[in-house]
């Protein structure tokens, strides 16, 4: 790999620009530092449809985001009256957390899957909301759950009932070796736990798995007639306008705890199931989005990329780059490498795929509370998963530095319109949470007071997503090439799409890094987190903690 002229506080190295100027030839620019403030009224003028497959997307969870009616609990139309703070911020898609009725608060244990939760209000609402994010150019996706339903959904009602044909669409095993509608328990260990606690559930003669718990029980996806109504159930929900899906425990879909004795076929049971889910939905639109999650190692991830476009990138955000910027120190450009390693993993069984990048998300401790709220360090995170390829998600209240405890409800606290401590707050800030689950924000600046500070980290996130926006390196299928600079200070790569191509440099340490680029850039960077100096000898110096991007 080429390299570059580089001085580290002082001390000069060794490189050899002519390899890089032959690789880079050609490279074009980005718009610098764009954030087109009427964007949004713009765009509601212009009524432009969504792209689902590209820009930034955002994670909502609908419960903690708005409020339309004052009962504390946000709602779908709440959303649609912020949506134009979204746009403005530079998202161009939703993934909203299950909306669907449910016996609980997050919704990830479905009730009826043609419906819409109460609590967020009517489906005529949702479907405004859907038009509300049209006419913006804004795509939504809907967090569904293939794994499991709730204990409390009429399908799992119904199959409690050896006769009855929904009996077929869990995972049911009988002591009675004559009722052919479940499988016999000999070939099974009803023993089994999982995650604490035991895996299969008696009820009558009969036993159900339920891998996550007793209320979620597990669908049986070898059911001919089940899968032919989750595909209904994609249909109802595509017909409406949601552009994707994300697929919730898409990874346990077919765990051998589960499934019968000399079952060793899970990977590609689950690949077999997931192509036939996404090419049921490119059918209905072939521009549609889907990502699914699988959280597991690279390995894993790869091979379930043979059924599905897209999976999150987990260990990238709360493990890879969390530890780089503690450690302030890229090793040996260690991030760029492995996200290209990965890369190539999934190219072994997708050469399609579209990479998820994202830091934390509802289930992970917020990334704000292992930096200790620390803004350059909040800052540099979000360069440098931001400034990757792919689709990039961001969690709702990441761009205001919100922390969180350990605890699921902890994680999932109502967005800041303003400040804890804040004496007047507006009518659409929610309040359903517990004050113990929100004290970890009791510090946390709300947008109201971030919004004029030039310098908060909402405004960041704001000029760093318009900015990717507005590079067309920064696609979701662009080749991510890792740059070797020699320098430990340095976290590297270049973004490469046809001919637009984006050189994206970390400074992860505490020292400012000097170094000089090919004579193909720009004099001044294209984004950059602090001033980058240009220095008389033509090299540029980069302070600390600072993402840059150059072009030419």
């Amino acid at each position: 790999m080429a390299k570059l002229m580089v001085k580290h506080t002082g001390i000069s190295k060794s490189i050899f620009i002519f390899l890089m100027l032959a690789f880079l030839a050609g490279i074009s620019g980005c718009k610098k530092d764009t954030t087109n403030k009427s964007a949004a009224a713009s765009s509601v003028k212009n009524s432009v449809l969504p792209h689902p497959q590209g820009g930034v997307y955002y994670s909502l969870f609908v419960r903690s985001f708005a409020d339309s009616d004052g009962n504390g609990t946000g709602d779908f139309d709440g959303i649609t009256e912020q949506l134009d703070y979204l746009y403005e911020l530079g998202i161009r898609g939703l993934w909203l957390l299950p909306i669907f009725p449910s016996p609980s608060y997050h919704g990830y244990d479905v009730d009826d899957y043609y419906a819409v939760n109460p609590d967020y209000g009517t489906m005529q609402d949702f479907e405004e909301l859907l038009a509300a994010c049209r006419q913006r150019g804004i795509s939504v996706m809907l967090d569904i759950t293939f794994n499991h339903s709730s204990s409390t959904n009429k399908w799992f009602t119904a199959s409690k009932n050896p006769e009855d044909p929904h009996r077929a669409w869990y995972h049911w095993i009988s002591e009675n070796p004559e009722n052919s509608m479940t499988d016999h328990a000999s070939k099974y260990n009803l023993n089994a736990n999982i995650w604490g606690h035991k895996l299969w559930n008696k009820v009558g003669n009969g036993y159900y798995a339920g891998e996550f718990f007793d209320g979620m029980p597990d669908f049986n996806l070898d059911c001919p007639e089940l899968r032919e109504e989750l595909k209904n159930v994609l249909s109802f929900w595509m017909d409406k306008g949601v552009s994707g899906f994300r697929f919730d425990a898409a990874g346990h879909i077919y765990d051998k705890i589960k499934m019968p004795a000399g079952f060793d076929e899970s990977s590609k049971a689950s690949a077999s199931f997931w192509k036939e889910i996404i090419d049921f939905t490119k059918s209905k639109n072939v521009l549609t989005y889907s990502v699914a999650e699988v959280w597991d190692t690279t390995s894993i991830r790869a091979q379930a990329l043979a059924g599905l476009d897209s999976v999150f990138h987990f260990d990238l955000g709360d493990n890879y780059i969390l530890n780089t910027i503690k450690n302030q120190s890229a090793g040996n450009n260690n991030l760029a490498h492995i996200i290209a390693n990965d890369f190539a993993a999934y190219r072994k069984y997708n050469d399609n795929f579209i990479d998820a990048p994202f830091l934390t998300n509802h289930d992970q401790a917020r990334l704000a509370g292992n930096l200790k709220g620390d803004i350059p360090s909040l800052k540099l995170a979000a360069g440098m998963y931001l400034l990757t390829p792919g689709i990039p998600f961001v969690y709702y209240g990441e761009e205001l530095g919100m922390m969180s405890g350990t605890k699921d409800e902890t994680k999932r606290t109502p967005f800041l319109w303003s400040g804890m401590d804040s004496k007047k707050k507006p009518s659409y800030q929610t309040c359903w949470a517990a004050q113990a689950d929100c004290i970890y924000n009791k510090k946390t600046p709300g947008l109201d007071s971030q919004k004029k500070d030039k310098d908060s980290l909402y405004n960041y996130y704001k000029k760093l997503i318009n900015f990717r926006n507005s590079c067309k390196a920064f696609s979701p299928d662009a080749e991510l090439i890792p740059l070797d600079t020699g320098n430990t200070a340095l976290s590297s790569w270049i973004v490469k799409k046809g001919e637009e191509q984006a050189l994206v440099i970390h400074n992860v340490s505490g020292n400012s890094t000097t170094l000089t680029l090919p004579e193909t850039f720009t004099n001044e960077a294209a984004f950059q987190t602090n001033p980058v100096k240009k220095n008389k000898d033509g090299s540029f110096t980069i302070p600390s903690l600072t993402s840059a991007v150059f072009t030419d």
